[in-house]
């Protein structure tokens, strides 16, 4: 078994139950994004520690935590603000920054999601607007996506704080050239919204390739399809039902 020295331990604070129950929400996250192909060895989501001033977050990938969709809850690395391990046994991601900027510039957020998912990552490349043009993620891209014009990989404070600032008060931001964030009050609805997105971005890409031009829905039929939409649990249930069993088709 590797020791501390290897594998960066902390002999942090017993944050208890609470951080038992969000590190296996965030593993979750992790099964979800693999099963779905929006992330590889790559990416992490992570969550507050509900009454505390830490987050659970994916830890960062190396011979020992491989693929997204083996992430165990008690191999979830809890670090603090700072982006210091304080608890778990393995080291957190090098760009645990774009978490931890965000926390500290949004008490809003209480979950982020970071992938390198392709399709919407590539509409960030080629700085091309993602349409809210399907009913169920209209709303998520309603106001438009935000960009942070850098791929440079956010491995310090000051990146941190310049990815929150690109991402404002929205709930979703391309890095561009890198990847895309998107924030919730919860790791399952943050998750989701990483879903929407992509969806969104293949159905704007299928538009695109069969030519004219796509009706964008307009923002009062927005409101209007927001209200009456189930709650995030019930889509959540179907997405972690694709990881429990697995001869089910990963429709999306």
């Amino acid at each position: 078994m590797p020791s501390t020295a290897q594998t960066g331990a902390a002999a942090g604070p017993d944050i208890g139950q609470a951080s038992r129950e969000t590190r296996e929400r965030v593993a979750t996250a992790c099964a979800v994004l693999f099963r779905l192909g929006l992330t590889d060895y790559l990416g992490h989501p992570s969550m507050r520690v509900p009454g505390t001033e830490y987050v659970a977050i994916k830890p960062r990938h190396s011979e020992a935590i491989r693929a997204m969709g083996s992430i165990q809850p008690d191999e979830v690395a809890v670090i603090d603000l700072d982006g210091k391990l304080v608890a778990g046994t393995h080291h957190p991601p090098g760009e645990r920054f774009i978490h931890t900027g965000i926390y500290r510039a949004r008490p809003d957020v209480s979950a982020v999601v970071h992938t390198h998912q392709s399709l919407a990552t590539i509409f960030g490349v080629v700085q091309k607007e993602i349409l809210p043009i399907l009913h169920v993620e209209a709303p998520l891209v309603a106001r438009g996506i935000p960009t942070y014009p850098s791929p440079e990989l956010i491995e310090d404070a000051e990146r941190g704080a310049a990815v929150a600032a690109a991402l404002g008060d929205y709930d979703l931001c391309h890095l561009q050239g890198h990847g895309i964030v998107t924030v919730a009050k919860t790791v399952e609805e943050a998750t989701i919204a990483a879903i929407h997105l992509e969806r969104l971005a293949r159905a704007n890409y299928m538009a695109a390739q069969i030519g004219g031009t796509p009706r964008v829905i307009p923002t009062d039929e927005i409101e209007r399809l927001h209200a009456p939409m189930v709650g995030y649990k019930v889509r959540w249930a179907y997405y972690t039902s694709l990881v429990e069993d697995r001869t089910l088709p990963a429709n999306w």
